[in-house]
């Protein structure tokens, strides 16, 4: 009889575990679905989807930075405008589910067209649900910008040796015109080197990046945020690197030659 209950006791278990796997793939595919009939309705512009499962305090964070509310956000929701055109595809969607709420976070994959010209986005989003009997109801919403490294663009080099020298974050303790050390910590520097046709740029110069052009003067550097813009003196070499570095502008200084 105790072989027989230990038989049965495994087999309700095996049978409960298998109840809630079968549960948790149906809450899954039931996510997967509905948000990709979301990221299908923003190229149309249709509110009903939204409108249907954003709980009334909804909040929306975008990947600008702004925060918005549900009525805002239905409201700016438009079908793309002539001459656009694009889709969204949901993937590596995953759910985090607890008995009053849930947790989904996917990739949105985005492919448009702007006039012919093609591009393509990736966008980490979190969406948070609170159940309702047996629905779910968007409460938060955050959405994200993968950052990748944009193709090098077809740009003239002459220019480029008159960019190769080392540059330098003059500190608070160095004047600001005529860097004249007043105690101050010297700061970092950053070396830039044109190498077999390439232009390379880093503060350790045996790690050096290579920095991918967008214009002659204007790089990326590789696999970093933010652009680097060279500063041109009238004899074509630089005198400064002005690298936005989230949005905002930190100048290097040249400090050496090339």
């Amino acid at each position: 009889m105790k072989i027989l209950r230990t038989a049965v006791t495994a087999a309700l278990v095996l049978a409960a575990t298998m109840a809630r796997a079968a549960d948790s793939a149906a809450t899954t595919q039931w996510f997967h679905n509905a948000e990709q009939s979301l990221m299908d309705a923003i190229a149309a512009g249709d509110r009903r989807s939204w409108d249907r499962i954003m709980d009334a305090g909804c909040i929306v964070t975008t990947e600008e930075g702004e925060v918005i509310g549900r009525e805002q956000f239905l409201n700016d929701l438009r079908p793309l405008p002539a001459g656009l055109s694009g889709t969204i595809a949901v993937r590596d969607l995953t759910v985090q589910e607890f008995p009053a709420f849930a947790i989904v976070r996917f990739l949105a994959d985005e492919r448009e067209t702007v006039f012919g010209q093609p591009l393509t986005t990736k966008y980490r989003v979190t969406d948070t649900f609170r159940r309702t009997g047996a629905a779910w109801k968007m409460v938060a919403s955050h959405v994200a910008v993968v950052t990748i490294d944009p193709p090098a663009q077809p740009v003239a080099t002459d220019g480029w040796p008159g960019l190769s020298g080392t540059y330098q974050l003059i500190p608070n303790g160095f004047h600001p015109t005529t860097q004249s050390p007043r105690g101050g910590d010297p700061g970092w520097t950053f070396h830039v080197v044109l190498r077999d046709g390439r232009l390379l740029g880093g503060r350790d110069p045996e790690k050096l990046k290579r920095l991918i052009p967008l214009t002659p003067d204007v790089f990326v550097v590789e696999g970093s945020l933010g652009e680097w813009l060279f500063v041109i003196g009238p004899d074509r070499t630089a005198t400064q690197i002005v690298n936005f570095r989230k949005f905002e502008p930190l100048v290097w200084t040249r400090v050496a030659g090339r």
